[in-house]
This record gives C-alpha cells, structure tokens and sequence, in this order.
C-alpha cells in the first residue's frame, strides 16, 4: 500500500494529533494541509506544510516548525520519498535539540527511525528508535515509549527476528491497553498477528488478527481504520494459505473485514484505501476461481486508483486483471491489461529513487514476474501482424518485453538506475545485425524453452520441450563437469545443450551461412560457455565464433576502432590479500606491448590512483586487467584486485567510464584475464556478463573461472594477436585463440578454453 505500513505502525497518529492542535489559528484559514492529506493529496499537503513551517520560521517559533515540518515528513513518506522524509526530521530535530522537549524529541526520533526502516538503513533506525525511547522514558512519555516499542519490534521482524518483535509488540499492546491507545492496541495487534504468521505459530496468528479486526471495529471510521483492517485482512489471507482446514472461514473473515475498509474508504473518498480492498478482495475471488466477480472488483480497484492517478496500484490491478482474463482463455483482452501494466510500471520505474528504497526493490521483483508472464502470453498467442507495419509482430514484442526484464536484473543486481540511461545512445540491434551473425534468444519458462533467433533477414522461433527445471540442472552439471579438467564426463550434459539449444537451429543458420553467434542467456546460460557445446563429433567452437551480452538494448553494435589503438595494461605478478602470485601475467603484458604498445602498470604501480589517473589524462581504447577478480552474487562483494587492495564495480565504473565522456569515445575494450564467478550462482554470473555495461566499456574479455594461469595467458595474447588483423572481429579472434588452445594437446579439455566469454560488442 503506498501509505507506508511503517508510518501506520510507528505512532504518527498520535503525534500528528498534537500537530494538528497545535496549528497556526490565523494560517488555518488559508492552508489546511491535513485535508489534503486526508484526501490523498499528498503533494498539494506537502506543499503547504512547507509554506507553514516557512511562516513559523520567520516568526521564529522553532518548536512550531518543528511540528510542522514533522507532518511534512509524513506527507513526503507518504508519496514514497523516504530521503526527503528523513531529510524533514532530522530538521525537525534539530530545531529542538536545546530545548527541554524531551518528550517531542522522542516522539521526532521514532518517526526518523520509522522512515529509515522504510529505507533499510537498519543501524540508522536503531541508532534513533534506541535514542527516542531512553527519551520517552526520562519524559514519562508512556504514549511514545508505547509507540516507539512497535516500531523496534518493526525493526526486529523488517531483520525476520520474529522472536525479539513478537515480544516487543507484546509489550506495546499491553502499554497501549493501560494507557488507552486505541489506534495503537490495534496496530500492535495486527503487527502480532503478522509476527507469529512468520513464527508458523498459526493458531496464534489467528487469535491476534481477530483481536486487532475486533480492536480496529471499535475505532471511528477513518481512513487509518481502513488501512488497518486491509492490513489484518491481508495476514488472514496468509493464514489461510497455509491452514486449510480453515482456510474456508479465514477467507470469509478477510473478505468480509475488506468489504467493510472499501465501505469506510469510500465514505472517506479515499480513494487509494478503496482501490487496495477492492483489489485484494478481487484477488480472494479468483483464488476461489469466482473469475467473474474477480473482475468486476479488480475494475473497481483500477477505477479507484485512475482516479487519483496511482500508478503503483493501476500497473497491479491491471496486471491482475490480464492473468484472469487470460486464464480463462480471453486472450484478446488480455494482452492488452498485461501491455498497459507493463507501460505503467516502466514510467514508475523510471521515475522513482533512492535505489535502496524497499518500494524500488518491490517494484523490481514486480517486473520480473510481469514481464516474463507476458513474454509468456505473447508467445502462446495467435501470431498476428500490424498491416501498417508489418515487422511489429506479437514475436519482436515478446522478445522487447523479455529485454525489460534483462535490464531490471542489471539495475537491481548493480543497484544502478542509470544503467537503463545507457539505451538512449545505442541503436537497434536487429539494423545492424550483419550477413553471417546470428543472434540466439533462449526465453526459458517453467514448461518449455522458447528461442528467438535473429537474423539479418528477421526473426524465427523455436520451441523446444524443456522444462526450467530440467534445463537448470543439466546447465549446472555442465559447469561443474567443464571445471574437472581431469575428466570426460562434461560431455554428456554437452551434447544435451546442443541438441537442445543449437541442433532444432542448424539448418536455419546452415542456409544463412552463418559464423558468428551471439547469445543473450536467459538466466539460467549465463554461468555457462557455449563454446564447449558438443554436437557427437566437435565442439560448438569450430563452427561459430561465439559472444553474449546480457541485453541487446545495452549493446552498442558498432566495430572496434582500428586506427590510434592506445592500451593501458595493468597486472599483478605478486600475492596480495591473500591471493596467489600469477607469475605469466609478466610475460603476457610483454607479450601485448610488443604488439601494440601502450602503458604497463605492474605490481607496485598497478594502484587504484594510478589507474585513474591515467583514464583520466588518457583515452585508451582497451584496458587489460591481467589480476584476479571475483564477481559475487552481491555487487559489494564483487572486486578486481589492485597492489593497494580491491578495487569494487563502482570504482571500476567511475575509472573505466571516464572516457565516455570523452567525445564520446568509451573504452573499446576491457579485459579482466584472472577473474572467476562461482558456479551455479546466476546472480554472480549476472555481475559478470554487466561489466561491461558497468564500467561504460563497448565488450568485456573475461572468464567464468580461474584456470592455469600460464594456458590463460596464452590464450589473451593469441586474442590480441588475431585482433591485429583489421579484417578480424573481436568474436572471431576469441575464436581462433580457442582452437589454437584446443589444438594442443595439453590443452585440449574445455576447462582450459571455454571460460573465456567475449561479452558484449562482438564486432
């Protein structure tokens, strides 16, 4: 609910209660921020709590202002701008900090950790709660220590410590009833209910959620009633879908407590309240597969949040409107439900920050879902065709749709907004796709991988019957097998990829002539390398030359600049940070100097600050890291090792992107020669396959594991070798260094060769 639960949950009502009696008589007649918060209109009551703290400040009444500015903060969180919130309130405070208010002060301290709960800055939150109620207690302030004991425990189960909050909402309540909180007995309550449900305690659980809808129906109608009764109804909705000897009644009961908040929020026109009870009330029916009434209450639940332009709730109802109509086999009017939620949630994404904002991060899990469901629906669809243009087929939206969610896992992985921004200078993939290259599609689906193959001429489609499931596991144990150079035993798992990824195409790409490959991986291929795909006779690697990218809307499909080729080469021969020495990364930096020149950092003079200052004196077009490197399945974790420590993915972004700034001549190349993801870890290979997104560089050269260091570097100088040739790509150049490689004996398993991925521009 946009409303934020934690606000409902941290005692603000009863301090905008003492706001709001202690606001200006004269000022009154002109703004009434409070009504317009209570008619949802959060920016206009924003706006006018400024221009009333503004008035307080020049009359210099700094505890007026603090007030007012508090109330600020509430309508800010209530628009989902928890920085400026906490911006508000830490001005707020300030504003008191020498004045004998200790009560104000604690009451300030809970709203600033509720907000940076809202924010996940949890040692913030409890830096401020923990300061707030040793204030309460030294005021004797029993409302706020009650108030404030909540939002600990909010802090405790936002950490899943259920235990630890369970007790602390316990203790709340039973402050609440001594001293006559009505409000917050009944959020305490529902917050128990919500506690022991994550306790599996489900007799519990049901016990508190009938108190707290017991409690909240003796409240005034309002419009915190509503939210709190659509609070309960929802941790009813839990119950039931685990308790389903009586699940029966906990639905009635929901239902019921939700038909009663639409009924105070329509009377209140409140218009956000009626639209989140009608939707979840239209999500009950079509559990119980009342499809009909479904609808009609998910149109009521759009018709609510258009009205008050929710966004948030538009794409959600919308969303769920499209999976009812197409579950009952209404096609047609489904596409279009599911195309408007995914417009929706594209401008919310746009828009929205900070990127550690728990409502992003929702929103993210969101679009995942969504738009692999339509891709899904697309695909299943009726192919049809635009006569006004002919090439948008419901195919290329499928495969637009699937390419949203590829950025939102980059974004959401670098947690990066700006990674989308990068679209707006690069073109059309499918305009330069070049005789000869082929790009492979795999859209894996829990029933069955789809391909899209793109091609100068357009796209095809192959259907292939593999489940995620069965495709998931056989992936891993070819990973795992290709890592065991010691055995023969990957070749199993090799040819069942091929058969499955690559023989349902050969024939096509037999027709087209083509070399050159490249593969965007659905999440499930991007730990893996194609190159070692086996057809019963060779390897994938003597047909085609091979790169990925992780999106085609983020690669940019233009040639590497032949003339002027400038590199910054940069190594470690030593241990460090615990790390082994990689004593050929010398001969390999020699070996690249001979053949272009450029600058050496090595050993000592590969640091952080000289690899900047370098980027920044100096365009190069590639940038060779001959070091280790580890990319995680979080992005802090994620490094590549200089002599003075672990440079992370936003350093190696803030270097390496220096030069797309430069006349907008970004690094052509960047190499990471040692690195290594973990097997199986999607997440981590992710980090990998975005480098070079990241770091604002055209392709990456890099490896999906660490192997013997004199056979890596062996295979990057034949790389840079072959790519002296102006008539050799990138991807081809990989290519001939991986059959060099795979020609000697020593180094004939595909542990050896494979891991090296070109990703990226593979021109």
């Amino acid at each position: 609910m946009n409303r934020p639960v934690s606000l409902l949950l941290s005692g603000v009502l009863c301090i905008g209660a003492v706001v709001a009696a202690e606001s200006p008589g004269r000022l009154s007649t002109v703004l009434d921020p409070q009504a317009a918060y209570e008619a949802d209109d959060f920016a206009s009551a924003a706006s006018q709590w400024t221009a009333v703290a503004e008035r307080y400040h020049e009359q210099g009444d700094p505890l007026a202002e603090s007030r007012a500015r508090a109330r600020l903060a509430e309508a800010r969180q209530a628009q989902g701008q928890y920085r400026q919130a906490v911006s508000e309130l830490e001005s707020a405070l300030a504003l008191v900090e020498h004045r004998s208010q200790p009560g104000w002060q604690a009451a300030i301290l809970d709203l600033l950790g509720g907000a940076r709960i809202a924010l996940g800055e949890r040692s913030k939150a409890r830096e401020s709660l923990d300061a707030g109620l040793a204030l309460a207690r030294q005021a004797g302030d029993v409302e706020t220590e009650a108030a404030i004991l909540n939002n600990i425990g909010n802090l405790y189960s936002d950490e899943h410590h259920y235990v630890d909050a369970l007790e602390l909402y316990r203790e709340s309540l039973d402050m609440a009833g001594r001293v006559g909180l009505p409000v917050l007995t009944a959020q305490a309550a529902a917050n128990s209910a919500a506690a022991s449900l994550a306790l599996q305690r489900f007799e519990q659980a049901k016990t508190y959620a009938e108190s707290a809808l017991e409690s909240t129906r003796r409240l005034a109608d309002s419009h915190e009633k509503a939210y709190l009764m659509i609070r309960v109804a929802q941790t009813q909705r839990k119950l039931a879908g685990v308790n389903p000897d009586q699940g029966t009644e906990l639905l009635r009961a929901a239902s019921t407590a939700l038909n009663e908040a639409a009924q105070i929020a329509s009377a209140a026109s409140d218009r956000r309240a009626a639209s989140w009870a009608y939707g979840y009330q239209g999500e009950i029916y079509a559990k119980a597969g009342r499809t009909d009434e479904a609808l009609a209450l998910m149109q009521r639940a759009i018709f609510n949040a258009q009205q008050i332009n929710a966004a948030e709730l538009l794409y959600r109802w919308e969303w769920r409107r499209g999976r009812l109509l197409a579950a009952r086999g209404d096609i047609t009017e489904a596409i279009p439900a599911y195309r408007r939620a995914v417009s929706i949630l594209q401008t919310l994404r746009t828009g929205m920050a900070p990127k550690a904002d728990p409502a992003v991060t929702a929103l993210r899990q969101d679009a995942g879902a969504l738009y692999l469901e339509f891709a899904d629906l697309l695909l299943r669809a009726p192919e049809t065709k635009d006569e006004a243009n002919p090439d948008r087929t419901l195919l290329v939206e499928a495969r637009e749709t699937v390419e949203l969610l590829k950025t939102t896992e980059l974004e959401d992985y670098f947690q990066d907004d700006c990674i989308a921004a990068v679209r707006a200078k690069i073109r059309d993939v499918d305009e330069t796709i070049e005789p000869g290259t082929a790009v492979l599609y795999p859209i894996v689906f829990q029933d069955r991988t789809e391909i899209i193959l793109s091609l100068p001429s357009g796209l095809q489609r192959f259907v292939v019957p593999v489940s995620r499931e069965v495709l998931v596991s056989t992936v891993n144990d070819y990973r795992n097998l290709l890592e065991d150079r010691i055995t023969r035993r990957y070749l199993k798992p090799a040819r069942q990829l091929y058969d499955w990824l690559i023989r349902p195409l050969e024939a096509t790409l037999a027709g087209h002539d083509v070399h050159t490959l490249v593969l965007v991986p659905d999440a499930t291929l991007r730990g893996v390398p194609l190159a070692a795909l086996h057809d019963g006779k060779a390897f994938l690697i003597r047909k085609y030359a091979i790169a990925t990218t992780p999106s085609l809307r983020l690669t940019d499909p233009r040639p590497i600049r032949r003339r002027d080729v400038q590199l910054l080469l940069s190594g470690l021969t030593v241990p460090v940070d615990g790390f082994p020495p990689l004593v050929y990364v010398d001969s390999e930096l020699q070996a690249i100097h001979a053949l272009y020149g450029g600058t050496t950092l090595e050993d000592e003079d590969f640091r952080k600050d000289r690899v900047e200052e370098e980027l920044e004196k100096h365009s190069y077009t590639i940038v060779h890291f001959a070091t280790h490197g580890q990319f995680s399945g979080r992005v802090r974790d994620s490094f590549v090792l200089t002599y003075d420590g672990r440079m992370n993915m936003d350093e190696l972004e803030q270097f390496v992107g220096i030069s797309w700034f430069r006349q907008d001549r970004p690094v052509e190349l960047l190499t990471l020669s040692a690195c290594e993801t973990a097997a199986g870890d999607d997440t981590a290979a992710l980090g990998l396959a975005g480098v070079a997104i990241k770091a604002g560089a055209r392709s990456a050269l890099a490896s999906l594991w660490l192997i013997n260091d004199e056979a890596g570097s062996e295979l990057v100088t034949s790389f840079y070798r072959n790519l002296k040739d102006p008539t050799v790509s990138k991807a081809r150049a990989l290519q001939l260094a991986q059959l060099e490689m795979l020609d000697k004996r020593r180094y004939r398993h595909p542990g050896y060769w494979s891991p090296f991925l070109l990703i990226g521009n593979w021109l």
